[in-house]
């Protein structure tokens, strides 16, 4: 989307609006929320530079994995003791690669993982406070690292108005059941950089059946969508374009 926008897309563009085939939810159901929808999805990379050696003489190394794993226990504190609780914050460990052998300490770990936030001070202030951490710990172990943190999309937040064409379009269409008012979630979405430029809403179309064994969740092996959901999504775009128009008269 970002490279979207640079290209042109939204050049007179009034309103957007945007969906997510979604099967957690069951068909028939559209998700609304206003507000904060979708975190900012950003990546973190850590590695951890020790001296590796034989691992019965743990003495002569500066264990990488040792010091490694204090880092991925203390990183949690800055969600359970540095941040409001009611603030939303995930910080996922995701990746921890080391070593080849079961006898040989290795010596280097690489650390690798995800920050999801909606505000942005918190979203600038929360590298600061990891490298604080892989600093001090590899200090004091007589280790070094490298530290890299790398912004992703923007948090999408959904702008009021719109979303509330949005609900009452799925209203008048397919009647007030189908309306699901839905809590905000850390996954990520690059709809935001539309939202940028113009007001809008990102929704999301029901796509799960159970009696179909439609029940796996987004990124599962076996996960697929009910396609009856596409005529859905469709209907919904068109009456809430209409709806927007016509209100923009």
């Amino acid at each position: 989307a970002e490279e979207m926008v640079q290209a042109g897309v939204m050049d007179g563009v009034d309103v957007v609006i945007g969906t997510h085939l979604w099967s957690p939810l069951e068909r028939g159901k559209i998700g609304i929320v206003y507000g904060p929808m979708m975190a900012a999805p950003d990546r973190f990379f850590i590695r951890i530079i020790g001296k590796g050696g034989h691992g019965a003489m743990p003495h002569q190394t500066i264990d990488a994995i040792a010091i490694g794993a204090q880092v991925v226990t203390n990183l949690q504190h800055i969600v359970s003791r540095y941040v409001d609780p009611l603030e939303p914050l995930v910080l996922s460990v995701t990746q921890f690669v080391a070593g080849t052998a079961h006898n040989v300490l290795p010596g280097e770990v690489e650390i690798q993982g995800t920050v999801r936030t909606f505000d942005e001070t918190l979203r600038r202030t929360v590298p600061q406070w990891m490298e604080r951490i892989v600093k001090g710990i590899t200090e004091a172990h007589g280790a070094s690292y490298e530290f890299q943190f790398d912004y992703g999309y923007r948090p999408v937040i959904n702008y009021d108005e719109v979303t509330r064409v949005i609900e009452e379009t799925t209203r008048e269409l397919f009647g007030e059941e189908a309306v699901a008012r839905l809590k905000p979630n850390m996954g990520g979405e690059d709809f935001s950089a539309f939202l940028q430029k113009a007001p809008g809403s990102f929704f999301y179309v029901g796509a799960g059946n159970e009696e179909k064994g439609i029940i796996y969740p987004h990124h599962h092996p076996r996960f697929t969508i009910d396609e009856d959901a596409l005529e859905i999504g469709v209907q919904l775009f068109v009456g809430a374009t209409l709806k927007l128009l016509a209100e923009a008269v």
